[in-house]
């Protein structure tokens, strides 16, 4: 069975739909990022923290970076890479609601710190889910 390459204007609309969730995304590794950098000054300074907190935020830079790499890919035309994507978004704005709804398990300023997080990745958890997204991926036969 032979293999027909997408056309130039098909990978350039898949480059284009996924442009606002890259930024988006970038935004979410910033903050999480941002923040495990202050956790780290913070703490050579003589400040402490929970362990929570430092768990929980380096899971949430990982989950920014895995996030990240799913999108480059899907943005590159990456099938797979979109429908890890759809999932792996929807599930981390999930936790993350979680998370920062348990009252008195984070500090107030990391749980706004999470928001945050949750505030960027969710209008690209919506993106990706689209019907016009969708429609970037639809199995050719």
């Amino acid at each position: 069975m032979t293999q027909t390459l997408p056309s130039a204007a098909a990978r350039e609309a898949v480059r284009a739909a996924f442009r606002p969730v890259i930024l988006l995304v970038s935004g979410f590794l910033a903050v999480s990022t941002g923040m495990l950098i202050f956790l780290a000054g913070a703490s050579a300074a003589g400040a402490g923290f929970e362990g929570a907190i430092w768990i929980r935020c380096s899971l949430v830079l990982g989950s920014a970076t895995v996030v990240l790499l799913f999108a480059v890919r899907a943005a590159r035309g990456s099938r797979p890479a979109w429908t890890r994507l759809r999932i792996v978004s929807a599930a981390v704005v999930v936790a993350i609601v979680v998370i920062v709804s348990i009252p008195g398990f984070l500090p107030d300023w990391v749980r706004a710190e999470q928001a945050l997080c949750g505030v960027l990745l969710l209008p690209a958890a919506i993106l990706v889910n689209l019907p016009r997204t969708r429609a970037l991926f639809a199995v050719r036969a």
